[in-house]
């Protein structure tokens, strides 16, 4: 019996400890939801600002003028979930100003600084923000209430060196509209004559003739080029090579129209050595003519399959050189698998066009996407 005022000091003893200590492991527990809300949050706000100066970016590139800018990155920010809420810019929070690259490789964003080519955005949900702070549940114990995070990004169009790599073998000849999946017979009278109206070349000369106004538009400095590419084939009295660089590197976007012009003119027939193209391609980007500080954007289309060496390695070879490869198929006929080898080997995307509309969109959404986070 004496053992009893023991065991009952020992549980008095816990109850007490645990009156002390639940209420202190509880405060942690609630500090510790509070901590994972600020980083849920600070990661929100991360993305939504990153979001907002690259949609700011684009409109400054396509548009030229900053209160569309701003309107697009605002419109942007809100669609987008800050702590249960869309964030809410004001003007200010918004900064142009210029971007250019050292030789290391280094962004330096200079505030006010003419031409515009960057858009500095800072999302906040400060006390002061119109989001207003973010309301903590259980930090009140510590002293804390409340959570204002602060995000900047600074997104630029950048100078870009694009090269057009296109397929010039006779099934290019076929109309647009034609869902053939081979080439186009020697017997047919098209096959030694300049691609006719409707033809699945015209499409991609209309495409990329829009192309170019969409890059004329635009504040950025963009330079491009053209290579075809077929087999080492002659017919019609005509010699035809694997690859040709019809037109080197030029600020001047016009010639590229011209260029295109003066194939859809000629006469050409061969098979589809697309490598070929690629390797023409690279030469191009990492010639004389290549500016070192452009970023370097290759964009490849074919309405066939690969009848020579497989692209891809010639793919890696351009993105080791620092080149971006893109892709593009069209038509039923074009292997899209390998294609989108060849895209994921250049690190670029790729676009499927089963029609004239696709196609031209496809070279639309090239267009615009010239622009990164440069900080």
């Amino acid at each position: 019996m004496r053992r009893i005022p023991e065991v009952r000091n020992r549980r008095a003893a816990v109850i007490f400890l645990m009156a002390i200590l639940l209420p202190v492991l509880l405060m942690f527990i609630g500090h510790a939801v509070d901590l994972a809300r600020m980083q849920q949050v600070s990661m929100e706000l991360r993305a939504a600002t990153d979001m907002a100066a690259k949609s700011a970016s684009m409109a400054l590139s396509d548009t030229g003028t900053t209160a569309q800018a701003i309107a697009a990155g605002k419109s942007v920010a809100v669609a987008n979930q800050v702590a249960g809420a869309g964030l809410i810019l004001n003007d200010g929070d918004f900064v142009f100003g210029r971007s250019t690259r050292d030789t290391a490789g280094r962004w330096n964003f200079v505030s006010g600084q003419t031409p515009f080519n960057s858009v500095r955005v800072r999302g906040s949900r400060e006390a002061g923000s119109a989001g207003g702070a973010v309301p903590l549940v259980f930090s009140g114990m510590f002293g804390v209430t409340s959570y204002e995070p602060v995000a900047t990004a600074t997104s630029s169009f950048i100078d870009v060196d694009v090269c057009l790599v296109l397929d010039r073998s006779s099934s290019m000849k076929l109309q647009a509209t034609d869902p053939s999946t081979g080439g186009l017979s020697t017997s047919d009278p098209r096959f030694c004559q300049a691609p006719q109206a409707g033809s699945r070349w015209r499409a991609l000369e209309t495409a990329v003739n829009q192309f170019v106004a969409t890059l004329s538009n635009t504040l950025a400095n963009e330079h491009a080029a053209v290579v075809t590419f077929a087999s080492n084939y002659t017919s019609c009295s005509t010699t035809n090579v694997a690859s040709k660089i019809d037109l080197q590197l030029t600020g001047n976007l016009s010639l590229v129209n011209t260029t295109m012009q003066s194939r859809s003119s000629s006469v050409w027939n061969g098979n589809t050595d697309i490598a070929a193209g690629i390797n023409s391609g690279k030469a191009v980007l990492t010639g004389a003519n290549a500016r070192p500080l452009a970023e370097k954007i290759m964009i490849v289309l074919t309405d066939g399959v690969y009848t020579a060496a497989n692209p891809v390695p010639a793919a890696i070879a351009a993105r080791d050189a620092g080149i971006t490869v893109h892709t593009i198929t069209f038509g039923a006929g074009a292997n899209q698998t390998d294609m989108q080898s060849v895209a994921s080997a250049g690190h670029g995307d790729h676009y499927h066009a089963p029609d004239v509309a696709t196609l031209e969109a496809a070279f639309q959404r090239i267009a615009g996407s010239l622009s990164i986070l440069t900080e």
